[in-house]
């Protein structure tokens, strides 16, 4: 395998962070903080703080994580108790949804805080227009270092993660037991756990297709030992054409995609992305490729099984296999056209408060950001153990106003309808077709 550049290994600090933080002893914050604010207050002629009166601010997010809606119930009223002049409108709809709705929302101005997907959008000078700088502030020191550089870009801080994520391979460890089955490190280790599955009438992988956006999990899982592990420039040279979707390494990738259609679940692209976690849960098939966000989802299905985690491996290279594929995975941008910019950063600096953003980590179970922070879950600390290794997940690489269509295309290929050699080729005329638009 070859050695990978200093670009590809972006995460790599936070990975040896998180491990540090995920095998600590649990000390958690039971409540959320509402310690009143010395900055609220100014000193009488008596010496005593009295209350500045403040101009009432109304402060409109949005966000995409419906699953979240526990902690921001809470957080938010904690907020409001400490602000008393800051009232929170706070508005989640669906990934399904997100694109429309906040689209609609950025038209009408009504909006001051974005929830955001990760980093990758302020590569994006059409997106990066609807973002505001935050300015550096000290609660930024907090973070990890290189999560807070991930919003960075020109010296601007435009996006503040909340948290990371990795592509895994979510598994029912009783089934494992009961089949004599080992975690696979190889492709063909894969597959042959997979054939031995379904030939004891075990559904090897559940899948929840119906919103199409799932295929690039899968399809990601993949890359990341097929592509660069033996290319770590390979996207470097895609606007030059040096490489292309048509190159075998990528023809592989779908190729296995086809491959692992066979084992989905009947009828995945019938079954919506957000049933998926909990029928998993309840033990309908072995196995979930998928992002480490849903950890939560099945955890709180309560599965009556103990779940592990392990990486998707796509080559016949354990070692490259055992690389991590991660993104921060959810954060905020401030609008740029919001006139509560002070407000705005107030509630940021509020919801990543220790003792807030350890209530966070425990109630959405995801990776952290911030140094000190103890990672409880089971799933989590296991998942964990996966990052020692790390490359940022490919799509951090694409094209800003390129068009790629893997969600079709993928979909295509899993329903044979595409080779993947055709598939390879779609790619890489979406891309080229779309070459007036790049930036």
């Amino acid at each position: 395998m070859k050695s990978f550049s200093t670009k590809t290994m972006l995460a790599a600090t936070m990975a040896t962070m998180l491990l540090l933080t995920a095998c600590g002893n649990s000390n958690n914050q039971s409540n959320v903080t509402t310690a009143p604010s010395s900055a609220n207050a100014s000193p009488s002629a008596g010496g005593s703080p009295e209350p500045e009166k403040q101009e009432e601010v109304e402060l409109k997010v949005i966000n995409f994580r419906v699953e979240d809606k526990a902690f921001f119930d809470e957080v938010n009223q904690a907020f409001e108790a400490k602000y008393p002049h800051i009232k929170v409108k706070y508005d989640a709809v669906p990934t399904k949804d997100w694109a429309a709705f906040k689209e609609a929302r950025i038209t009408t101005g009504d909006v001051d805080i974005m929830g955001s997907g990760g980093e990758a959008d302020i590569y994006n000078p059409v997106l990066r227009q609807q973002m505001a700088d935050m300015g550096q502030h000290p609660f930024f020191e907090q973070f990890y270092p290189d999560a807070l550089k991930a919003g960075q870009l020109d010296g601007k801080q435009y996006f503040l993660p909340m948290s990371s994520i990795a592509l895994v391979t979510f598994y029912n460890k009783k089934i494992f037991a009961d089949l004599g089955l080992s975690v696979p490190q190889t492709w063909d280790e894969f597959v042959s756990v997979s054939e031995k599955l379904k030939s004891g009438g075990i559904e090897p992988i559940m899948y929840g297709g119906k919103d199409q956006w799932p295929i690039n999990m899968v399809i990601g899982a993949l890359e990341a030992g097929i592509v660069r592990s033996q290319d770590p420039a390979f996207y470097d040279k895609m606007k030059t054409e040096e490489t292309k979707f048509t190159d075998p390494a990528w023809v592989e990738v779908f190729e296995k995609l086809g491959v692992i259609s066979k084992y989905m679940i009947k009828n995945s692209l019938g079954l919506d992305y957000g049933q998926a976690p909990g029928l998993f849960a309840q033990g309908k098939a072995a196995m979930m490729i998928d992002g480490s966000w849903s950890l939560s989802q099945i955890e709180d299905a309560k599965p009556n099984f103990e779940v592990g985690a392990f990486l998707l491996p796509g080559s016949s290279d354990a070692e490259a296999n055992g690389i991590a594929t991660t993104k921060f995975g959810f954060g905020w941008n401030i609008y740029s056209g919001s006139k509560n910019k002070e407000a705005a950063v107030t509630y940021l600096e509020f919801i990543t408060e220790p003792a807030n953003y350890q209530k966070y980590v425990d109630m959405v179970r995801m990776l952290p950001v911030i140094d000190g922070i103890q990672v409880t879950s089971p799933i989590a600390n296991e998942v964990s153990t996966l990052l020692k290794k790390q490359m940022p997940i490919w799509e951090l690489y694409r094209i800003p106003g390129a068009k790629y269509e893997f969600e079709r295309i993928g979909v295509e290929t899993i329903m044979n309808r595409l080779t993947a050699a055709e598939a390879g080729e779609q790619s890489q005329q979406a891309l080229i077709g779309s070459k007036s638009n790049w930036q």
